[in-house]
């Protein structure tokens, strides 16, 4: 699509929908459901598939592409360890803490390929640092490791509200962002593993 203005109308629209579906998702967890976003609810669940898609999407793209293929296996070992961070309470069936161990595997499987392979892992990156979606990607990245953290503090909603919606109100804020980062990571990971089309060419 050759018109700018068409090009980033359809963005914010899909940028809007991602947004609206976390809502969404929240509103059925504690609305429908009357959860309170715990380990075990649509949000968390949610979030995994988004990040195990996000995952596999470097992963198969690893694969299909050899010239590319240290770079996204970077960029897939990397939200495969934060997937099996967010797992961390299946992984604590076998162990407290278990899952340290299953992300550093990975992370060190991850580091080595791209270590023995550095003229495909430099590649890799330059494809997905130069790609239009990558700033989406980043964005998503701030509002999960940062911004979905910082709003999620005890200390702030303990002193905005009383009572025993404490821990509800700081769940919705913290997991309903993280939702939101999450999919736009998985938005990016579709157009950047995507080949040439992307929302920005529908």
């Amino acid at each position: 699509m050759k018109n700018p203005i068409i090009k980033q109308a359809i963005v914010f629209v899909t940028l809007a929908i991602c947004a609206a579906f976390s809502a969404g998702v929240l509103f059925f967890d504690v609305v429908i459901l009357k959860d309170q976003v715990k380990e075990i609810s649509a949000t968390e669940i949610i979030q995994e598939l988004f990040l195990f898609a996000t995952a596999a999407l470097f992963f198969i793209h690893s694969r299909r592409q050899k010239t590319l293929r240290g770079g996204f296996i970077l960029a897939a070992g990397f939200f495969g360890c934060m997937l099996i961070r967010e797992l961390d309470a299946l992984f604590d069936l076998i162990h407290f803490g278990a899952w340290v161990y299953f992300a550093s595997l990975l992370a060190l499987y991850s580091l080595c390929w791209a270590a023995f392979t550095p003229k495909t892992t430099l590649q890799g990156l330059n494809a997905l640092i130069a790609d239009e979606a990558f700033p989406v990607l980043l964005f998503g990245l701030v509002v999960i490791l940062v911004f979905s953290r910082l709003m999620g503090l005890h200390y702030i909603w303990q002193a905005a509200i009383a009572g025993d919606n404490v821990r509800l109100v700081k769940n919705l804020v913290e997991e309903g962002t993280e939702l939101f980062g999450y999919s736009l990571c998985l938005l990016a990971a579709i157009r950047l593993c995507g080949g040439k089309k992307s929302f920005h060419d529908a």
